[in-house]
């Protein structure tokens, strides 16, 4: 049975502007934790992509690793810490009536975005019993997130609005602001239909914990002396606290409640198949499936 990572934390953008402060910290702490409580070999099977290394084609190349000659009982996983957003949904030349989630590497291509489905042609070949848990510290909205957390520190929303072109695709409400102030784009005139990233995987038999709700933002946050992902840092936190024996579902809710308590309102999830939910995390599952 294989043990395999792929860690992918990006602080730093092409716009400056876009910058966050806590993935890469985000990486080192799931690369510990994942040798320390769930015996992985940092040397072997671990691989971190962080910052302009972090490119559409080296996480593609990377996923292929991951998941490329899998076996039943393998324990594989994909973290992913960053920015994500939204696009219209597009098949061919047309735009459909939906939204997908996508992350933000290093090079993201507005016209050709690293989507759900790119993810799930990757992972296609991914064996029957082989444990695939994908979490995503990132967010896709802009509504649920408080303004402060602990002592009053900034938080940074882990989210990139698209340019106008991208943005007017989903039929935004268009505000004039008044004299000296710009048109605004505030967002769609109508509910559309949203796929999580990684949603096709996990109804294939993976594992997805994503840091919030479609319609929140994850936060990227002074945590413990220094910046980090709200949801990564609690995940573990979490795991350390029952000493790493938990079950997805349980993770999950504990995370929930560590981010609640903490003050912040995004809420983590959980998907994949039901079977799976409530059992040990990162651990293989062969005996779940032949039960």
């Amino acid at each position: 049975m294989a043990r395999r990572a792929l860690l992918v934390g990006l602080n730093h953008y092409p716009n400056p502007a876009n910058n966050l402060k806590g993935c890469i910290n985000d990486v080192l702490q799931t690369s510990k934790l994942l040798q320390e409580a769930y015996g992985f070999d940092d040397a072997r099977q671990i691989r971190v992509l962080t910052d302009e290394r972090a490119t559409t084609g080296a996480i593609v190349d990377r996923l292929r690793w991951l998941v490329g000659g899998s076996q039943a009982g393998d324990v594989l996983v994909f973290h992913y810490s960053g920015h994500g957003s939204q696009v219209r949904d597009r098949h061919g030349d047309e735009l459909d009536d939906g939204l997908d989630e996508i992350i933000c590497p290093y090079d993201l291509d507005w016209d050709h975005p690293f989507t759900d489905d790119d993810m799930h042609e990757i992972v296609a070949t991914l064996a029957p019993g082989a444990n695939l848990t994908v979490i995503l510290d990132c967010c896709h909205s802009g509504t649920g997130l408080r303004a402060t957390a602990w002592d009053g520190a900034p938080i940074r929303p882990k989210s990139i609005m698209p340019p106008p072109d991208v943005l007017h695709r989903t039929q935004p409400r268009i505000e004039d602001r008044g004299e000296n102030r710009r048109v605004t784009m505030t967002g769609s005139r109508r509910e559309l239909a949203l796929r999580r990233f990684g949603a096709r995987v996990a109804e294939k038999g993976a594992i997805l914990m994503a840091a919030c709700r479609p319609n929140q933002v994850s936060a990227d946050a002074w945590i413990d002396g220094d910046y980090r992902g709200a949801f990564t840092y609690f995940m573990w936190k979490a795991a350390g606290d029952a000493g790493f024996a938990l079950t997805y579902s349980d993770l999950v809710q504990r995370a929930r409640h560590e981010l609640r308590y903490a003050g912040y309102d995004q809420v983590p999830q959980l998907e994949g198949p039901a079977v799976l939910l409530d059992h040990a995390a990162f651990a293989p599952f062969e005996a779940a499936l032949a039960a």
